[in-house]
């Protein structure tokens, strides 16, 4: 199992966890009349509460892991998520701070409650939402074209692998399989489907990779057409 996906079923139960805490606390304050008794719900809100604040805690590790390894390479998608989720972290121990010792401010506690959601489920949808979603449209692409457009250019190995290091190592093992942040690039164009993507395994859709990424891989639009091709030579010789 990916990291991506691994933190994206997480990100899953920290959605849940934060619909049930919000259903539980909308049934405690918005209905008189309950046919759940008012002690389960607050039990509930609280459970769904601790599981939801333990959640961002470790996706958040997660995060500020892969962005400590990417470094300036984040997409602007990547940018606003990390934005949205400290954004949300903050609300979240202010509420708590509030219900733990500042209970003359508790009738904050379910505004900020409803904002902590609402930023969840951007910040879901940007992330573990962004990623669903690009898998499935991964087996509408797995059959685009072959070499339309190879690189003309003569490509110099020991530059191609100045340049891995320098962009891609913290995410890809040059001489493994196994998945580092993404996967591992041994003998990638002696496979028959790109691991990613699910396309043909030819230069041309890993051009296309790095131009225009599937999934989390930050994109490289500023790439020459010479890096391009010594990227192209090193990548050969895997």
């Amino acid at each position: 199992m990916s990291l991506f996906l691994f933190k994206s079923i997480l990100g899953l139960i920290f959605l849940v966890a934060g619909v049930i805490a919000v259903i539980c606390m909308f049934a405690l304050m918005g209905k008189t009349e309950r046919k759940i008794s008012a002690t389960f719900l607050k039990k509930m809100h609280k459970g769904s509460g601790f599981v939801f604040a333990i959640l961002l805690l470790v996706i958040s590790y997660f995060c500020i892991k892969h962005i400590a390894m990417v470094g300036d390479q984040l997409s602007g998608r990547a940018v606003m998520h990390s934005l949205l989720s400290l954004f949300l972290f903050i609300i979240l121990v202010i509420k708590i701070t509030i219900v733990q010792f500042y209970k003359r401010f508790l009738r904050f506690v379910p505004t900020m409650g409803i904002i902590v959601f609402i930023l969840a489920f951007v910040v879901f949808s940007t992330s573990a939402g962004y990623y669903f979603l690009r898998t499935l449209s991964v087996k509408d692409a797995s059959e685009e074209t072959t070499d339309i457009s190879e690189i003309e250019i003569e490509g110099n190995t020991e530059k191609g692998a100045s340049l891995f290091k320098d962009k891609c190592s913290n995410c890809h093992f040059p001489d493994k399989e196994e998945n580092k942040i993404g996967p591992g690039l041994k003998s990638i164009l002696k496979k028959a489907k790109l691991p990613s993507s699910g396309r043909l395994a030819n230069f041309e859709n890993i051009r296309r990779q790095l131009k225009n990424p599937i999934l989390s891989m930050p994109a490289f639009p500023s790439l020459s057409g010479q890096e391009l091709a010594d990227l192209k030579a090193y990548l050969k010789s895997l």
